[in-house]
């Protein structure tokens, strides 16, 4: 089961890392397959005598795409490749059902998300090499951002398309513009070689932890070590773009922020339809939504705080009602049903007036329920009061009998319970209202 025809190609001199525009029909061998357990269904750990799939490493997320048995046959079998990592000085690849050890299968890459990530990758040494050639500013950290995922139920935010670049300062204005102009010349007039060297051929000399070293030359400007994959020139790099906003970390460091190539456009794209639906919905010009935003944030504060204000004075109002109703037959019992509006805010501010004026007349035995429906939604909020848990117990019952979808707790030693209707049946609210109006 586990004979090998031939050693497994140890990280660093992957077929993906000798050339990494090997995209499809990469031929290559099983030697390994593993079952793992997963969280919620069996998955199997594959290693191939070679592979054109990056294992994550060097910043750079692993590789997405598909195996492919009985390649040239009619019945060709298509097996994802959901992701791939390194394990020791080889690369693991993960697929949810088994390939026999001895296999000859066929390797596809997901072309799109390779290329995004060499386009983000490749520009981080762009980036960082001409913050160290113009200000002496290493790069302390870098992360890729907006990786994709198998696993992701949803595309990430645009804004968490940018990388970023940890530095020992913030840079001003000025120089944010001088680096992202001296980038993208080397992106478009400037345009350069990149080339990858293997430092030995010698396998008796591969690092034990970090596979076969290699550096990664872009032209004369930059010379690193990295695993990753990348592009073949920095033309191919695209449009690269610095977000103005710089982020505090540790002490004096700071992250700027970027993206490159598809993103880019995707960002453009999705930017100018928000300035265009701002500007029908706002009635602006592209200069003025913020301004206009600002004046919607005062108009909203403004009408917020009078909504506080007319809920207080609704619920002195309500309050009063209420402690008449204690003191008149039947003694002790109350009950208010807001409708078209009511919301839990008001039922609240009531209930905290209503305690207090129990408390302040010295009313016992009470019994009180407060129910509120918003019209829009259909939905609503009822509150029990009685300083008897038993009282609370009894009534609570009774209306959950009444609105099938209210669910709610509390008060076991009497106090308060409170609960929410995610939606009334149809003549609930009557059958409530009316059974209140009965027994309250």
């Amino acid at each position: 089961m586990t004979k090998q025809a031939a050693p497994p190609t140890v990280v660093g001199s992957l077929a993906c890392q000798r050339d990494s525009f090997l995209s499809k029909s990469f031929p290559t061998t099983v030697l390994k397959c593993t079952a793992v357990t997963a969280k919620n269904n069996e998955q199997y750990e594959i290693e191939f005598q070679d592979t054109i799939l990056f294992p994550e490493g060097g910043g750079q997320p692993g590789d997405s795409g598909f195996i492919i048995v009985n390649g040239h046959l009619a019945e060709a079998q298509k097996i994802a490749v959901s992701q791939v990592v390194r394990k020791g000085l080889y690369a693991v690849h993960y697929v949810d059902q088994p390939v026999e050890p001895g296999t000859q299968v066929l390797l596809e890459v997901d072309w799109k998300r390779r290329m995004d990530h060499m386009q983000q990758h490749t520009g981080q040494h762009l980036v960082s090499a001409i913050l160290e050639r113009e200000w002496t500013l290493k790069t302390l950290s870098w992360s890729m951002g907006g990786v994709s995922s198998t696993n992701r139920k949803t595309a990430p935010e645009p804004s968490a398309l940018f990388n970023q670049i940890e530095i020992g300062r913030k840079l001003s204005a000025q120089e944010l513009a001088r680096l992202s102009d001296l980038c993208n010349e080397y992106t478009t007039v400037k345009a350069q070689e990149i080339s990858v060297v293997r430092q030995s051929s010698d396998d008796a000399e591969i690092d034990a932890e970090k596979g076969a070293m290699r550096t990664v030359h872009i032209g004369q400007l930059d010379a690193n070590p990295c695993c990753g994959t990348h592009l073949q020139n920095t033309a191919q790099i695209g449009p690269i773009l610095f977000s103005p906003f710089q982020s505090s970390v540790r002490g004096s460091n700071f992250r700027i922020q970027f993206m490159c190539g598809a993103r880019v456009l995707r960002y453009a794209n999705f930017t100018h339809e928000l300035a265009g639906r701002s500007k029908a919905l706002l009635s602006c010009t592209e200069a003025e939504i913020p301004e206009k935003i600002e004046q919607q944030r005062s108009t909203l504060q403004k009408a917020t705080k009078k909504e506080q204000y007319l809920t207080k004075k609704m619920a002195e109002f309500a309050t009063s009602s209420l402690v008449d109703a204690l003191n008149a037959e039947p003694p002790n019992k109350a009950h208010l049903c807001l409708d078209e509006f009511g919301n839990v805010a008001m039922l609240t501010e009531i209930q905290k007036q209503l305690l207090s004026q129990i408390e302040n007349n010295k009313i016992e035995h009470y019994k009180i329920v407060l129910c509120a429906r918003d019209k829009a939604t259909n939905s609503g909020a009822v509150m029990i009061l009685a300083d008897s848990g038993d009282d609370l117990s009894v009534i609570a019952s009774d209306l959950t009998k009444i609105a099938q979808k209210l669910k709610g707790g509390g008060g076991k030693k009497g106090g308060k319970w409170q609960g929410k209707v995610t939606e009334f049946g149809n003549l609930e609210w009557e059958s409530l209202t009316n059974y209140l109006d009965e027994n309250f």
